[in-house]
């Protein structure tokens, strides 16, 4: 038995050392200002809200990952003075934390985690919370908009690699996005985006495909009306708009551009 206990242990380690690795890599400064200057290109070029048609440059982040999509979309959400909720904030990027710093005042932002920042918050965010998306206390209609940009494929999977305080649940993710709609006000919007394609499981994230990501824009239909997208990311063009059929067959690590080869966004607007 001791045997095992130390070798499922020295897994562990493994497990939560490749975590740390994989963040280390994503947080190059080098990196991070690429993916803010391919958002700021592209952010020019779309001077309409969101749910609109995306305009994205020819050659758009190639070798980059998700992120500099995600950028875009979360600023095109965006309204001055909107009370707004981003969720898993505690290791958000310099580029992300550099597109919230030059956000149109007033900015209201609340950011919630179940980890502990890793950063000084008061410079990007009024307020700052540790805990459960599905066990917090929010009032109905506490929100005008909220972002969950690459966070809802961490919900119930092992998030030893950023806290101890996490549960392995399934289903968590359903939970949190019928939570986040109620704390909504009327006519309010959520942008979730996660890595898609085919299913994958990761330990610490999932990759999601068809069957997964329908059970999500399902229960979100219970309550708001769904706008979908869908990106891909190839060696030759970089990150471009297109079906989901054509994402069927693209791996999390497929792209070796330091994220996922494939995206699908959902722009939810509650009833």
């Amino acid at each position: 038995m001791a045997i095992i206990f130390k070798e499922r242990c020295h897994m562990k380690s493994k497990f939560i050392q490749k975590i740390k690795n994989h963040i280390a890599f994503y947080l190059r400064e080098d990196l991070q200002e690429r993916i803010s200057e391919e958002f700021e290109r592209a952010f020019v070029l779309n001077n309409r809200d969101l749910p609109a048609t995306l305009v994205l440059p020819e050659g758009y982040g190639k070798g980059l990952p998700e992120r500099v999509v995600e950028l875009l979309l979360a600023r095109m959400t965006y309204h001055a003075g909107a009370k707004v909720l981003d969720v898993a904030h505690a290791n958000a990027m310099p580029c992300h934390l550099k597109m919230v710093e030059s956000l149109p005042q007033p900015a209201q932002l609340t950011g919630i985690d179940i980890a502990e920042p890793v950063y000084n918050t008061s410079t990007y965010y009024r307020e700052s919370l540790v805990g459960d998306i599905t066990r917090m206390t929010f009032d109905e209609g506490s929100f005008d908009l909220i972002w969950c940009i690459s966070a809802l494929e961490h919900f119930g999977m092992d998030n030893s690699g950023y806290t101890d305080n996490f549960r392995k649940e399934n289903n968590m993710d359903l939970e949190a996005v019928a939570e986040m709609i109620r704390i909504l006000k009327r006519g309010g919007s959520l942008l979730v985006t996660v890595p898609y394609g085919k299913n994958e499981d990761h330990g610490w994230l999932r990759n999601y495909d068809k069957e997964s990501w329908l059970r999500v824009l399902a229960e979100a239909e219970k309550q708001a009306d769904v706008k979908q997208y869908y990106f891909r990311h190839t060696f030759g063009s970089g990150w471009r708009e297109t079906r989901p059929e054509e994402l069927q067959y693209v791996g999390y690590f497929d792209q070796a551009n330091c994220g996922s080869g494939g995206l699908a966004a959902a722009y939810i607007t509650k009833r």
